[in-house]
């Protein structure tokens, strides 16, 4: 059948085994992503070129409604996505199916769905309308390419056909000066790091370079005998040739690129004519690649080998979000509505229809698998994020506060599930049937209302709990923990040896309090009602201080014995910053100038947590400790464990793992007690952030590390503290996640402890951290009932309020394979699976890990394959609509610094910090810190950088991260999550440097800046605007790096952020995805699909 648009719609079949092939007819219907060859060699002939227009050069203008999705490189003709049939959206039993708000909404049925159909250039989620292709006026570029068109004759209700990667059929017989780009060679034997040129002489008699590539990667593309072959991995199906004669002393050739689309030919990206070595070979834009000055060996960029295949043809996450953003962005999402779910980087405005909004609750599938033998024929993880307090956008409703008075919440007598809006209410509204459980409970006297016909109750409107997917209920004397519920207390501990004060931590610290405490005016307390603080230094003493209102300087009170530590005053230690305002600025103040001139080297740390501990173990609350080296004084001393010949070995989770349990159990005590440690590490060497970070990690605390830190980064110490102490917080938490009977959580992933098999103990708990739960079947789904989902977290609010907060989610269940492909959250599913190889880091080889990411991204692109695409070509690379940008995150979390191999720009503190980081994100925080953000600030559009109405700017359009697309006579900014680099080309344009930065020389660039100048001209207003937005979206103080092309060391460091590059352990995004292709198609082989 067809939908409105014309397109075919699947219609739903009986599940099949997964070694059983669907009917053709069926197959063509399903979603599908398909990857098209693109020949390197293809050049235009000379002469002009047909006018170029913007999506699709030499093609005559599409009307605006059907202009199909082009890739930047290479023209794309959109297939029409099949669609399922609308399907009315299930409504809480008490909705009664009617709105209960006045915003408009859209008809499920008229809702545009995820694409579907394959779309190689660029991945788009809306649909795109159909047209006519256009097969007489192509360019000869385009036409080069011997990409297949539909004929003009197919009728219009037949469903266009799928255009996945086929073989290229064998060439005419060509002269050897128009012979092909020759297949690269294998890379040499492991022992050697270096990658060797091999020089090529074509058969013209001018050489070219050859590049060494994976192993992985050169066998597959080469058959016996070095002869290259026509059949997997690569998908374009390179025909088989002759292996040129090696011939050194040869210098390479360029090959020329085509234009993109819609680019004129000055815009291109530079393409240098010779390249340096100290920029690796292939690194065409590398550092230091345009210059006679060499790196450091350690210090050279991974070498880039020749793309085989057009990387446009690949998906990236760039379209995809900018599309989604178009879709959704600043438009209501009701959440009952989920045919199709915005991405987590999407700004939309969240509607509560009775499920709750996605930023507190995502699940990697949002049509749950009926049985456990579906789900395991799938291979996809199955599972939830879940960010409890995550913040919300100013113009969604706030969460509805819910008071039953002393008898409590309305809960299931079996399972102890709260009420919610997908409970049913039956015998005339005396019981109700829980929705987690079915069990049938006797509703309380005082909670009785009638119902109507429909079974909706009468009072609904003045009960949030059965509207709302997410509320907060307020909780009598039974739910409170050992302590009384109290505004949150707060203890800062500073480290005053001899190294704080040397490289600025002490008076970086001191700034960074009185501003968070107090403002910039340094007048009025800045915290809550009721809130209070205690200061503590330590060395080799712990020293706390009398804050009591009545004094007109701080006391200091020393304990020297740390062996036996002890609270040396009970009143005035802590105290409210309102209260005694002029003490505590007067201290903070002086503290710089009382250790200037210290002597003592050494600096205790548990002794600091331990004292900060005793002082809140009676309310509970968070310690923030500021420490500057390596604990190397006291009981729990460390030693320096940063042996580098463990570095890339079977033996380096040992330097991931704590060296003492004596932190492990000082993290117990800090839960038991309540209190949440944050730690701020500033040491210039090794500190063991390994076991520094148990504590934390534990007590549900954050770890901010700085290496190397000085007073230039004392503003990026500032930002992050008051946006530490100023998020939505709560403390003394217990969370459960509880799920319908047929399923079970097995696992939980995160910052805190379980004390029990369902319980999560969270000392603290704030608007930042996400827990993942993975789920697993111990019996079948009902299909017409569907799945629902409880999150219940008890905690005390900032304001000393003990709260239940309640996320419902209820999903549709399914026995259909190609609905739970289609129905994917790939960011959701990414982020659970970097969860767990985190898990694993602790205990397996990171080579091990490596494996099982690729393996899992081969076993969920093979289980598509093999049950909804078998009867395409053996030769081409299907991906699944809703995870075609899997296999590009699999790819940037290999390289990512929690599992990358170690080398210069990381060591085992940075692995552990990044580790530690990233077990705690948001899904949204976590793509776009794996994919950075990347933006050409000299070919922004008028709008970008401009605020609206609600003081939100507008961002550029984002880049593909690849060293290829920098322009040396280009301005780039790149978010990472923790740095903001400003790369500058080497070719940039004085006018460009005045307008940015104020100077007219590249080298009158101030590379040590650590904020944007403000002058006097719109672009530089415009990326102001830009780099606070950036930072507004980040939970992280972004610090500023400037990056000047082939100038400045640190291009290194900015170079390993390009995603879609080669580093000295992980292949291209191109040569992975064939390696990937290969792996399925051995896959298939073992289970006999192969053909």
């Amino acid at each position: 059948m067809n939908n409105e648009h014309g397109q075919s719609v699947p219609s739903s079949g009986p599940f099949r085994p997964p070694n059983q092939a669907l009917p053709q007819q069926q197959q063509q219907h399903l979603p599908q992503q398909s990857i098209r060859p693109v020949n390197p060699t293809s050049t235009p002939p000379p002469g002009p070129r047909p006018p170029a227009q913007a999506g699709v050069p030499g093609r005559p203008p599409f009307p605006a409604a059907h202009a199909p999705p082009t890739a930047q490189g290479m023209p794309m003709r959109p297939a029409a996505r099949p669609m399922m049939p609308p399907v009315r959206p299930k409504t809480p039993p008490q909705q009664h199916q009617q709105q209960q708000h006045s915003q408009p909404q859209t008809n499920p049925a008229m809702r545009p769905m995820r694409p579907v159909g394959p779309i190689p250039s660029s991945p788009q989620r809306p649909i795109a309308q159909p047209h006519a292709p256009v097969d007489q006026q192509l360019s000869p570029a385009f036409n080069a390419m011997h990409l297949q068109q539909q004929p003009r004759s197919m009728p219009q209700q037949q469903p266009p056909q799928p255009h996945p990667m086929q073989q290229r059929p064998q060439p005419p017989q060509q002269s050897p000066a128009q012979q092909p780009m020759q297949p690269v060679q294998p890379m040499q034997p492991a022992a050697s790091q270096s990658m060797q040129q091999v020089p090529q002489v074509r058969a013209s008699g001018r050489s070219k370079r050859v590049y060494a590539v994976n192993p992985e990667v050169a066998a597959a593309s080469t058959g016996p005998g070095g002869m290259a072959t026509a059949s997997p991995p690569w998908p374009h199906g390179l025909p088989q040739q002759q292996q040129p004669q090696q011939q050194p002393q040869q210098q390479p050739q360029q090959q020329p690129h085509p234009a993109a689309p819609g680019m004129s030919p000055s815009a291109q990206p530079v393409r240098p004519a010779s390249h340096s070595a100290s920029a690796g070979v292939g690194y065409h834009n590398g550092p230091y690649a345009h210059t006679g000055q060499q790196l450091p060996p350690e210090l050279r960029p991974p070498q880039q080998p020749r793309p085989r295949i057009d990387p446009d043809q690949m998906p990236a996450p760039v379209q995809v979000r900018e599309q989604d953003q178009a879709l959704f962005g600043d438009k209501f999402f009701g959440t009952i509505e989920r045919d199709r779910v915005p991405l987590a980087t999407t700004t939309y405005i969240g509607l509560d229809q009775g499920n709750c909004n996605p930023r507190y609750m995502r699940a990697t599938v949002d049509k749950i698998p009926h049985s456990k033998d579906l789900a395991d024929t799938s291979k996809l993880p199955l599972g939830l994020v879940i960010q409890p307090l995550a913040k919300q956008r100013p113009d969604e409703v706030p969460l509805q506060v819910v008071n039953h008075g002393e008898e409590g919440p309305v809960r299931c007598t079996r399972c102890r599930a709260y009420i919610s809006p997908w409970c049913t209410f039956v015998s005339g509204g005396s019981r109700f049937i829980c929705s987690i459980c079915s069990h049938s409970n006797e509703v309380p006297s005082w909670y009785f209302a009638n119902v109507d016909m429909s079974g909706r109750r009468v009072d609904i409107e003045q009960r949030p709990e059965l509207r709302y997917g997410s509320v907060e209920f307020e909780v009598p004397k039974d739910y409170f923990s050992s302590r009384q519920p109290a505004p949150l207390s707060t203890v800062f501990a500073i480290d005053v040896s001899a190294q704080s004060v040397r490289n600025g931590t002490l008076e970086a610290t001191c700034k960074a309090l009185l501003h968070t405490l107090f403002g910039p005016n340094e007048v009025d307390s800045r915290l809550p009602e009721g809130n209070r603080i205690g200061i503590i230094t330590y060395d080799r003493a712990v020293h706390f201080y009398n804050l009591a209102p009545a004094l007109t300087q701080a006391q200091m009170l020393v304990v020297p014995d740390i062996g036996d530590m002890f609270l040396p005053l009970q009143d005035g230690f802590l105290a409210d910053p309102k209260e005694s305002s002029h003490v505590i600025i007067a201290l903070l103040k002086n503290l710089p100038n009382l250790y200037k001139d210290t002597t003592h080297v050494e600096a205790v740390y548990t002794s600091a947590v331990l004292g900060g501990m005793m002082a809140l173990q009676n309310t509970g609350g968070r310690l923030y400790i500021f420490q500057s080296c390596l604990p190397n004084y006291g009981p729990d001393l460390l030693r320096a464990r940063d042996d580098k010949a463990l570095y890339n070995t079977d033996k380096e989770k040992q330097l991931t793992n704590p060296a003492s349990e004596a932190y492990k159990d000082l993290a117990k005590k800090c839960v038991e007690n309540a209190v949440c440690v944050h730690a701020y590490l500033t040491a210039p060497q090794y500190t063991d952030v390994a076991t520094l970070g148990t504590i934390p990690g534990l007590t549900g605390g954050d770890i901010r590390y700085y290496p190397e830190f000085t007073l230039r980064e004392s503003e990026r110490l500032l930002h992050q503290l008051d946006h530490d102490v100023h998020r939505e917080t709560g403390y003394d938490g217990v969370m459960r996640i509880r799920c319908s009977d047929g399923l079970q959580v097995i696992d939980h992933y995160g910052n805190c402890n379980m004390s029990t098999y369902t319980d999560m103990e969270l000392s603290g708990i704030d608007q930042d951290k996400a827990i993942a739960a993975v789920l697993k079947h111990d019996s079948k789904l009902d299909v017409n009932r569907g799945a629902s989902f409880q999150c219940a977290l008890l905690y005390t609010t900032q304001t000393g309020q003990r709260r239940v907060r309640v996320h419902n989610l209820n999903l549709n269940v399914t026995n259909q394979i190609a609905e739970v492909f289609r129905a994917g959250d790939e960011d959701t599913a990414l982020s659970i699976l970097f969860r767990q190889a985190i898990f694993d880091m602790h205990h397996k080889k990171r080579r091990d890990i490596h494996d099982h990411l690729t393996q899992i991204c081969v076993q969920v692109l093979t289980a598509y394959r093999t049950n909804c695409a078998a009867s395409t070509s053996a030769g081409q690379l299907i991906l699944p609509e809703a995870f075609k940008l899997l296999p590009i995150y699999i790819h940037c979390i290999l390289r990512s610094h929690a599992l990358r191999g170690v080398g210069v720009d990381i060591n085992a503190d940075m692995r552990s910090a990044a580790l530690h980081l990233y077990n705690s994100l948001g899904v949204a925080e976590l793509v776009t810190t794996v994919y950075p953000r990347l933006y050409a600030l000299h070919k922004m559009s008028e709008e970008a950088g401009i605020p609206n109405g609600r003081g939100e700017v507008k961002l550029p359009s984002m880049m593909r991260v690849s060293y290829e697309r920098l322009e040396a006579s280009g301005a780039y900014l790149l978010d990472n999550g923790s740095d903001m680099y400003l790369w500058l080309g080497s070719r940039i344009s004085s006018e460009l440097l005045e307008l940015l930065l104020g100077v007219s020389r590249l080298d009158q660039v101030d590379a040590s800046m650590v904020k944007l100048p403000v002058l006097d001209n719109p672009l530089s207003t415009r990326v102001n605007h830009i780099a606070q937005q950036l930072q507004s979206d980040r939970s992280r103080a972004l610090q500023l790096r400037i990056v000047r092309q082939e100038m400045d060391p640190i291009e290194f460091a900015f170079s390993t952020w390009m995603a879609e590059d080669r580093n000295a352990e992980v292949q291209t995004y191109v040569d992975y995805m064939c390696v990937l292709h290969r792996k399925i198609q051995d896959e298939m082989k073992k289970s006999n699909n192969y053909y």
